[in-house]
This record gives structure tokens, C-alpha cells and sequence, in this order.
């Protein structure tokens, strides 16, 4: 009787330990980390077996904590060496610290072992494999998995983590694999899992423009099934953040900090995420609570963010700075973004562009990449000078920079506009034949678009005031203006809004092909321009008048000093605003 009692005591040890691992995993899983810490501890410390060691050593791996990882398994396989997982873990920080060939030597010394029949050790190499950014393998992942979800052991975290496996090799063709999988997941846990329910809905974000609405209402229902897998809260509230969506963003991460263990990590987390979502004074409050308190690298590079956007322009810089010195190797172009909105702050123009420059060669993403240069261009657009040399200066420099831009721009969507802008600004530089060349390139790229006719035409007029009574170069794109916005109108479905739009181009082209035909002693033609002018309802005050009086004449005087005005001397209505 005395044995069936220890035997039975001896049983429910064992499952309750088992329990306090599979509680430990649980809270990894939950984003509660500081729980699962003391779990393990606790363990190790009560009753310090090879499988403690093990997963006290598995959670700082997966910590990203190499040293304190590698002495719990050597403590490990010291207890028992004959528990191949402390084995495995060591592999495990050969692939964290780099080391992948020493580690795929570890590994599969254990496969061997085990005759690739042991799943344990086949689902946690497959994990290690797509565990550490920078580090991974996600094609031996796969392998590896492939042969572990073939034991009769396999289970959801098997499925799940193969899933991660084939989104980790970053192929298209893997996506069908990696749902196939979070299906069998969801299916082992009788759907009661929300892990590999919500990462099959993100699968949705991994496609050019992902539409929110389908990945949210996924996320929803994985909520449903499993409200207590508490990421899914934080992945809502990002997903609101995506869209832009802020104040929703915030109401979901805040749930999901109200089913946290709010621990320092998580607090850290959630005042990215207010800055992400430009709650930047809360941020800013957040952050500056957990200074000493939090070990992150990216700690002062967040602080430095926030402080920015509060108007703490020094304070910035020095922790910036700080940031810098410490993680050379790990800068973005954000970073650079920074440093110069610092610099902004602080009336140090130079500085502030030199760093825009840095930003735009450390983005890789061509669209942001030359929107740093543009911002740059917008700058000196936007300055006042004291004399007419600096504003046609700036305006040179502001035409120097597009060109930059155009060269340095590897997409079809706003090549247009950038060569719009390049030739635009050379008229108001008086750069007049530059400008016509430049405009020219953009009709040859869209020759459907109105607005580099109405330049061009502009521009041959800010050129010679006297070419709609010389060599009338601008009729041709004046003529096209017109052709193209009439279409424009005519296919609006709102043709007073579309005529609005324009009306104030039109009527300037209407006024040049008035004087033409005026100065063809063609009265009546000219007079049915000047109506046009009219009737487009233009509110500029010259135009009306110009129109009015040509209707007015009865007949066309024989003094050559008389002919109506064509346009104002830039050519461009009398404005440097960036064209539409």
C-alpha cells in the first residue's frame, strides 16, 4: 500500500511539473515573460532536473540572452546527458552567436542520435532554426519540421511553428504552405487556439496593399475563439495603427496592457507604439519613467524620438547621440530623419540637410528615399529672400535638386511629376531653354497629363512676352491644355467641380489665343476668347477686365502699342506654388 502511495505521489509530481513547464511555455506565448522567468527559476531551483535546466535555458535563448542560455544547458546535459535537448540548446547559441555551421554540426549529431524518430528534438531544432533575426535558416527549418510533423507526436505548435517556417523563407510560392499549415494547427487544437489562427490572418499583410478590413474581422474571430491569447489585442491595436485608425489603435493596445503583466518590457513596448500612433507628449511620459529601468538599445533612439516631437530639441540630440555611439551598426533612416527635425529645431539649416541627405541614402525604399530629397527642394522653395538674384537662385537650386531626384528615381508613378517640378522651377530661375527641355521630358512621359502643356506654354511666354504677336511658340501647348481639360470635364462626374479646378489655366490660355487671333487683326475670333474667358468664371480681376475690354472694341485700332497683355512676366499666373 505504502509503494501504490509513493507511486502515486511520484505521478502527480511529475504531472504537476509537467503542468509548470507547459504554464512557463504558456506565458512565453502571452507575451508574459517576466511570469514565465520565475516559472522556470522556480523550477530549476526546486528540483534542478536536465529538463529544468533546459527550459530555463530555452527561455533566455529565446531571450536573446546567449550566455545565460549556454550555463543552464551545460548544467543540463551535466545533470543528465542523456536528455539530448540540453544538446540541442547548445546548438542553439552556436546559431545565436553566428556560428551557423557549428551549430548544424550540433544538430545533427543529435538527429543522428535519435534516428530523426525524437520530436522533441526535431520541433525545437526546426524552432531554433527561425528564432534570431539575422541568424536564421528557414529552409533547414522547414526540413527539419517537414520530418516532425510526420510523428505521431505532432501537434499545434508543430504545425504552427512549420507555418512560421515557410513564411520565414520570404517566397511567394511558400504563402499556400504556410496556410495549409495554421489550418492543421487550428484543427489540433479543436479551434480553440488563437496563435496560429491570428498568424494565418497576417499572412493577408505579407501582399502589396493588404486590405485591413478582411485581416481585421480574422483577428476578431481568432479573438473569439481564444480570448485569452493576449497578443491578439496588441496585433488589433497595430492593425488600427496601419490603417491609421489611432484612436482604435490605442482602445486595443490598452486592452491589451490591461491583460498584460505590464512589466517594464511592456511598458516599453507600449510607449513605441503611442509614438507610432503620434501620441507623443503620453510617449514621451511613458519613456522617460523606465529611463535606467529598461535595457534596450532602442531605448534613447525612442527617447530621442519623443523628445523631438515635444520641441526638447537638445535633449534630443544628446540622446540621439548616446544611441548612436553605442548601436553604430544599427541605424536607420529614421534615425538620420531625426537628427535633421533636430536640427530644424535648433536654426541649423545645413546641418539639417546634410542629414536629410544621409537618411535618403540609408532608405532603401526608393519612393521614401527621394521624398528626403524632396523635403529638402520644399525647404528652399519655401524661403523668403531679400532680392529678385537669391529668389531666382533658390529657384535654380530648387531646379537642380528635381533633376537629382529624376535621376535618382527608380519608378514610373511619380516620374512624371518630378520632371514637372525639374523644368517648372527653371522657368522662375529664368533657366527658360533648361526649363522648356525639362517640360518637354515630362509630356514625353505622360503625354496625357495637362499640366506640363500649361508650363511649357507659360514658360515660352515668361520667355518673350511678345510670342502670342511673334513667333506664337506657345499656341500648340496652350491649344493641348485646353484639349485635355475639355476631355477632363466633359468625363467629371462632377464637371462644376472639374471646371473649377481649372478654370483659372483656362482662361489664362484663352487670353494668349485671344491676342493671337488679335494680333492676326481677327477681332471676332479674339472676341470669342475673351467670352471664353468669361464663361470658364474665373474670380481673377486682370482676366475680367482683359476679357471685358476686348469685347467692348469695335474694331481693332491701327497703333501697334495697344495689344492687350499676354501673361505675367513668370509666365506661371504669378506663382511658384508646386504645380498639380
Amino acid at each position: 500500500m505504502r509503494k501504490q502511495i509513493l507511486s502515486i505521489l511520484m505521478f502527480v509530481g511529475v504531472v504537476a511539473q509537467a503542468q509548470n513547464i507547459e504554464q512557463g511555455l504558456k506565458s512565453m506565448d502571452m507575451e508574459q515573460y517576466s511570469s514565465a522567468q520565475k516559472t522556470f527559476e522556480d523550477l530549476a531551483k526546486s528540483k534542478p532536473t536536465a529538463e529544468h535546466y533546459y527550459y530555463l535555458g530555452y527561455f533566455y535563448a529565446k531571450r536573446e540572452n546567449a550566455e545565460l542560455a549556454k550555463a543552464n544547458f551545460e548544467k543540463g546535459l551535466a545533470a543528465d546527458k542523456k536528455y539530448l535537448l540540453n544538446q540541442v540548446g547548445l546548438g542553439e547559441v552556436k546559431l545565436m552567436q553566428g556560428d551557423k555551421a557549428g551549430a548544424k554540426g550540433v544538430f545533427d549529431e543529435v538527429i543522428n542520435k535519435t534516428k530523426s524518430k525524437n520530436h522533441d528534438v526535431l520541433y525545437r531544432i526546426g524552432e531554433a532554426y527561425i528564432a534570431h533575426e539575422g541568424n536564421k535558416d528557414a529552409n533547414e527549418a522547414v526540413r527539419i519540421l517537414e520530418m516532425a510533423i510526420k510523428l505521431k507526436e505532432a501537434n499545434a505548435d508543430t504545425y504552427t511553428t512549420l507555418a512560421d517556417a515557410y513564411v520565414a523563407t520570404q517566397k511567394p510560392e511558400n504563402g499556400k504552405e504556410a496556410s495549409k499549415n495554421y489550418s492543421f494547427a487550428i484543427n489540433k487544437s479543436n479551434g480553440k487556439s488563437g496563435k496560429p489562427s491570428a498568424k494565418q490572418a497576417e499572412l493577408r499583410l505579407l501582399v502589396p496593399n493588404p486590405d485591413y478590413t478582411d485581416v481585421l474581422k480574422e483577428y476578431k474571430e481568432s479573438m473569439r475563439l481564444d480570448p485569452s491569447y493576449t497578443p491578439i489585442y496588441r496585433k488589433i491595436g497595430e492593425l488600427y495603427q496601419k490603417a491609421d485608425k489611432l484612436d482604435s489603435a490605442i482602445v486595443y493596445y490598452e486592452r491589451y496592457m490591461e491583460r498584460s503583466e505590464r512589466s517594464e518590457e511592456v511598458r516599453y513596448r507600449y510607449a513605441v507604439f503611442l509614438y507610432q500612433t503620434k501620441k507623443y507628449e503620453k510617449s514621451y511620459s511613458e519613456l522617460k519613467a523606465l529611463e535606467g529601468k529598461v535595457k534596450y538599445p532602442e531605448y534613447y533612439r525612442w527617447l530621442a524620438y519623443a523628445q523631438q516631437k515635444n520641441g526638447m530639441n537638445q535633449e534630443a540630440k544628446t540622446n540621439l547621440d548616446k544611441f548612436m555611439a553605442s548601436n553604430p551598426k544599427l541605424t536607420f533612416a529614421s534615425d538620420y530623419e531625426c537628427y535633421a527635425n533636430i536640427a530644424f529645431g535648433l536654426k541649423n539649416q545645413d546641418d539639417a540637410f546634410s542629414n536629410l541627405r544621409k537618411a535618403s541614402e540609408k532608405e532603401l525604399d526608393n519612393d521614401k528615399s527621394v521624398a528626403y530629397i524632396e523635403r529638402i527642394a520644399d525647404t528652399v522653395s519655401n524661403q523668403k529672400t531679400i532680392d529678385t538674384a537669391s529668389t531666382r537662385k533658390n529657384y535654380q537650386q530648387v531646379a537642380n535638386i528635381y533633376d537629382e531626384i529624376v535621376s535618382r528615381y527608380k519608378g514610373t508613378k511619380k516620374k512624371y511629376t518630378y520632371q514637372l517640378y525639374a523644368g517648372f522651377y527653371r522657368t522662375f530661375s529664368k533657366e527658360y531653354d533648361k526649363a522648356d527641355e525639362g517640360l518637354a521630358k515630362a509630356i514625353a512621359i505622360a503625354p496625357e497629363e495637362a499640366s506640363a502643356y500649361i508650363y511649357r506654354a507659360d514658360n515660352k511666354v515668361a520667355q518673350n512676352p511678345k510670342d502670342a504677336a511673334e513667333k506664337a511658340e506657345a499656341k500648340q501647348y496652350y491649344e493641348k491644355y485646353l484639349e485635355i481639360t475639355d476631355k477632363l470635364i466633359a468625363e467629371a462626374k462632377d464637371k462644376e467641380k472639374a471646371a473649377n479646378r481649372f478654370k483659372d489655366n483656362r482662361a489664362k490660355a484663352y487670353r494668349y489665343l485671344g491676342n493671337y487671333f488679335y494680333g492676326k487683326k481677327d477681332l471676332p475670333k479674339a472676341k470669342e476668347y475673351a467670352q471664353k474667358m468669361l464663361d470658364t468664371k474665373t474670380t481673377k480681376a486682370d482676366y475680367i477686365k482683359y476679357a471685358e475690354d476686348m469685347l467692348k472694341l469695335k474694331a481693332i485700332p491701327t497703333t501697334t502699342n495697344v495689344t492687350p497683355r499676354t501673361t505675367p512676366k513668370t509666365g506661371g499666373g504669378g506663382t511658384t506654388k508646386k504645380p498639380n
